[in-house]
């Protein structure tokens, strides 16, 4: 299962950075998962999973893609996203 505790962006110059705390995340399985789903997602540049630390960094152009669609991409993928 997967949570986010917190969800920041930032606009550089045209592209946006989401990040995500997340819960739940226990295997290399799960980061491929959660990068797969979020490269299928229009506008999605980049994407930074730490299984560590549990963070969730994505880089997107917010005139195509916008956290509401990140969010249901990894809902998809089967995580649960809060």
């Amino acid at each position: 299962m997967l949570h986010a505790v917190m969800t920041k962006w930032e606009a550089n110059g045209l592209m946006a950075t989401a990040s995500f705390i997340v819960e739940g995340m226990s295997c290399d399985g799960c980061v491929s998962a959660i990068k797969r789903a979020l490269a299928a997602v229009d506008g999605v540049q980049d994407t930074d999973v730490n299984l560590a630390t549990g963070e969730v960094k994505i880089q997107y152009d917010p005139q195509r893609a916008g956290t509401s669609s990140l969010q249901n991409a990894i809902r998809g993928a089967g995580y649960d996203v809060s």
